[in-house]
Formats: C-alpha cells, structure tokens, sequence
C-alpha cells in the first residue's frame, strides 16, 4: 500500500530558523502527533517512537529516521523505515523552503509512505484517512511551532 502527500504552507519565520527546526530530530520529532520517545544512533540516524492505532488495533512503532538531502537553509529531507504489528514501512518526506515575498518563508512538503505485511491485510482502507489526518497534524504543530512567540 502507498500514500503520497504533499502541500504547502506559509509562515513568518526566516527560512533558516525554520530549516533548523525541519532538520532537527530532536526538534522535529516530537512535532509529531503521536510521539512518545527518540533516540539518537551512533551512525547519526534516530529511532522515532510514536504509538500507532487503526480501529481497535493499537500499538506502538519504531522509525529509523535519517536526514538526507539536506541543504540549508532551503531543503530538509528525511528518509525512514521501520515495523509496526507484523507489518514494515519506509518513508521519504522532504520541505523545500524559499523566502515569501515581504518576509517568512513559503514551506512545500511531500511525501511518501510505503507500506506491507499484516496491519495493510487487516486494516488497509483505514490507513490511508488515519495517515492524511496525523499528517495534517503535523503540518499543524509545524506552523504552530513557527509561529511568533512559540518558538523555542
């Protein structure tokens, strides 16, 4: 199963401010709407843990994220893989960044999400509308996260 995605948004935050906080696992990460925990590897990747739930099957999921193609402050790319409930995933996700006319930066994300093994067989059509609203989520706590006074 694969979900693409992609959109873009604005905000009144330089472009590098918001590249340091776009290639930042540490600050990134617990953006995320599921978040529970990170952690830094030594071959400069981070495990992710976010909890996972499709209907009434719960748990939780472990991504092995890695910054890839990153250029700053105009690119913050992110490739990941990992395991949830009997099933395996990667994912590629980038933000190309440029300066909005009369200050901020204009953000355009994309996506893509691949997907296989049990949780698709046993939960396949709700993935896709879970996935769209977490990402939505998401890009939600971004902006909030850049918008001024929020900051960290």
């Amino acid at each position: 199963m694969g979900i693409k995605f992609d959109g873009e948004f604005s905000v009144a935050a330089a472009p590098q401010v918001v590249y340091d906080l776009l290639s930042d696992p540490q600050k990134f990460a617990p953006l995320l709407p599921t978040y529970r925990s990170l952690e830094a590897k030594d071959d400069g990747t981070t495990d992710v843990t976010v909890e996972v739930g499709v209907g009434k099957i719960r748990g939780s999921a472990v991504i092995n994220l890695a910054l890839e193609g990153e250029e700053a402050p105009r690119r913050a790319a992110y490739s990941g893989k990992g395991k949830v409930m009997g099933s395996a995933f990667n994912m590629q996700t980038a933000f190309d960044l440029e300066a909005a006319e009369g200050g901020g930066t204009r953000v355009k994300w994309e996506g893509d999400l691949s997907m296989f093994g049990k949780l698709v067989a046993l939960a396949g059509g709700l993935i896709r509308p879970i996935a769209k609203k977490d990402i939505q989520r998401l890009i939600d706590a971004i902006q909030a996260a850049l918008s001024p006074g929020q900051a960290g």
